[in-house]
């Protein structure tokens, strides 16, 4: 019988009373879509636009977004002094940017700054030398020391090139001197957090520094960023560890300059011919800041018996010595002044000998320093300085002041490869889920053998219990039905410590029997079961005794087809409770080898929280087939809706 009769639609009241029926219903309907669409944008966000929380993604529509998306994947948040770089390669970034979430919330600003940097791409002849500059920046990287760049890797690469290295987790523990039972859970801080920026700074050669050099050139040959490899993609994720920042955020402090376009004018490294205010900042800078590691110094027998010395000051005794520098000097010769800086742990006496020892003026700038490498480079490649000035449409007045053309190469790779940093962004978190979960050893398996089994034992457990309440007069049927409900009365949580122990004390863990078994029979499901049987008219079980069918044909022919709408509700309540089930399953199953998908997503959330735009890609992932198997049981389940009706 319909709410509203046909008379009752027809009135104002009745109008009134279906419109604001329809709008609940509609927004019943967005408080569920609204959530969900918040989660499949988030899984699709970066460190940019992720803090957003919005329903539709804006870089579909936006090509300022995608631009600053791709920033944000060149200088990522979780790298060292990432923005500070930024900031002096785009000069005009507002102050107030300190973060990328913080970009990402001040869409007007950030699109009007996007703009004004893609605009450079539409003048052609502006265009021709930015091209020209990033091909020759394209060209320096491919043979640059891989020691001095800057890997703007993608923590979710880490796993996969470490367990294509190692092969096994035993070696990789052996070899990192750790303890992991995951791949996944290998932490490196110091690959994205290198302190190529501390004057005292130089790199250990131990294992991780190694596997960091070979994951570069991994990145580098294009294993993990394919789509920009090749000459079109002059910047790639690895760069030079350029240190201009350094100097132009000293510069700004020292001499005053507030305009960014005279800092990023200013000449580095300074020469000797260089105005006189720069030069005494730039010695001051060497002193108190520049890295140690790119100073080379003449060695004559006065700057030797210098050293020496230092020595005995520094030391005392030789045996002190010997200890502290790992060493098996027999006198104070034995340890040699060298021009540049010796290996750890000789490293630091040098450092601070040249700070104290050697006047600034007679510090050696090396060409291990990233832009004079590059500004050598150029030289070599054009000629002169004045062909430089015409490659790249500029007016040096030394070659000094040739920044490094990361900036013009980032704008013509994403202009020319924008597309595919699109998709690479749009589908990379949830490439990263598939890979971590098809890694897992037999996770999928697991799955599909617990979902299968749960589906099975539900289907046979409850259809059978309910039929047998219903058809036959049991003497305690009624404290059986009272006993199926009280059990929804009590929440799992309580339930799981006595479940614990039965199961343990039967020796059933770390098996499917211990997920499988407690769920078989549901008091609920049970209960409605019993209720629909009794319900069916008796009619139809005395013509089936009157043809001679037996109890299982009346079950299985007449009964259960009859019941559809309640067995796909408990079919897919059973689907999600062992698709989902990953509280319990830790509990009963502490042994990887027989956890399920849920159980492994729930261990990526742990590992990669620090990525929480990943780890909506892994929900989002997981909740695909529970969205296939509801279409699949809607139509049986409305069926239940209606059939009462038609009875």
């Amino acid at each position: 019988m319909p709410v509203l009769s046909h008379t009752d639609l027809k009135s104002p009241k009745g109008r009134l009373l279906l419109t604001a029926i329809y709008l609940l219903l509609i927004l019943g309907g967005l408080t569920m879509i609204y959530p969900f669409m918040v989660m499949v944008t988030g899984s699709m966000g970066t460190g940019f636009d992720y803090e957003r929380r919005s329903a539709l993604p804006r870089h579909f529509r936006s090509r300022e977004d995608r631009f600053l998306r791709a920033l944000c994947l060149w200088f990522p948040p979780s790298h060292r002094a990432s923005i500070r770089q930024l900031r002096s390669l785009f000069p005009g970034m507002p102050e107030s940017w300190q973060t990328w979430a913080q970009i990402g919330d001040d869409t007007p600003a950030s699109d009007a700054w996007a703009q004004r940097q893609l605009e450079t791409l539409k003048d052609p002849e502006e265009r021709a030398r930015m091209e020209t500059a990033a091909g020759d920046y394209g060209d320096f990287m491919a043979d640059w020391d891989l020691k001095e760049t800057i890997l703007a890797f993608d923590m979710r690469h880490v796993a996969p090139f470490l367990r294509e290295r190692y092969g096994t987790l035993e070696r990789f523990n052996a070899a990192w001197e750790v303890s992991i039972d995951d791949f996944a859970k290998a932490t490196a801080p110091e690959w994205s957090g290198e302190p190529i920026d501390q004057q005292g700074y130089l790199p250990l050669a131990d294992t991780r520094y190694l596997d960091l050099l070979a994951f570069r050139q991994a990145y580098r040959d294009g294993r993990y960023t394919p789509y920009l490899s090749g000459r079109d993609s002059p910047a790639g994720c690895l760069r030079p560890a350029s240190l201009r920042y350094l100097w132009e955020e000293f510069a700004a402090a020292q001499i005053k300059l507030a305009d960014p376009v005279k800092l990023r004018a200013l000449p580095f490294p300074v020469s000797p011919q260089a105005d006189p205010t720069v030069r005494a900042a730039w010695e001051k800078f060497l002193l108190n800041s520049f890295p140690l590691r790119h100073i080379a110094i003449e060695i004559t027998p006065t700057r030797r018996r210098a050293f020496r010395q230092f020595l005995v000051r520094r030391f005392r005794s030789l045996e002190y010595m010997n200890r502290v520098l790992e060493s098996r000097a027999a006198d104070w010769d034995a340890l040699t002044l060298t021009p540049t800086v010796p290996p750890m742990p000789a490293a630091k006496v040098w450092m601070d000998f040249v700070k104290t020892d050697v006047p600034v003026r007679q510090w050696r700038i090396r060409s291990t320093l990233p832009e004079r490498a590059f500004q050598e480079f150029a030289l070599h490649r054009h000629g002169s300085l004045e062909a430089v000035n015409r490659a790249y449409g500029l007016k040096l007045a030394s070659i000094q002041q040739l920044p490094i053309p990361l900036k013009e190469s980032v704008l013509v790779t994403f202009a020319r490869r924008g597309g595919d940093l699109f998709r690479d962004g749009v589908l990379g978190n949830y490439a990263a889920v598939v890979d971590y979960l098809f890694q897992r050893g037999q996770a999928v398996r697991n799955t599909v053998i617990l979902v299968l089994l749960s589906l099975l034992v539900t289907l046979t457990v409850n259809p059978l219990a309910g039929y047998a309440l219903s058809r036959f007069r049991l003497r305690a049927s009624e404290k059986v039905i009272v006993f199926c409900l009280a059990t929804t009365a009590f929440p799992a949580a309580v339930a799981a410590i006595p479940g614990f122990l039965l199961l343990r004390d039967m020796g059933l863990l770390n098996t499917f029997a211990a997920l499988v078994l407690p769920g078989a029979a549901n008091g609920m499901t049970i209960f409605l079961l019993k209720g629909f049987f009794d319900s069916l008219p008796k009619e139809l079980y005395e013509a089936a005794a009157i043809d001679g069918a037996p109890e299982w044909v009346v079950l299985t022919r007449i009964s259960l087809p009859l019941v559809k709408p309640i067995l796909a509700v408990s079919l897919l309540n059973s689907f999600i409770a062992a698709y989902n089930g990953w509280e319990w399953a830790i509990i009963v199953c502490q042994d990887p080898r027989v956890w399920t998908v849920a159980v492994w997503t729930y261990q990526f959330h742990q590992t990669l929280s620090a990525q929480p735009y990943t780890v909506m890609a892994a929900f989002i992932f997981n909740s695909i087939p529970v969205l296939l198997v509801f279409l699949f049981c809607q139509k049986i389940i409305l069926r239940g809706i209606i059939l009462p009706q038609m009875k």
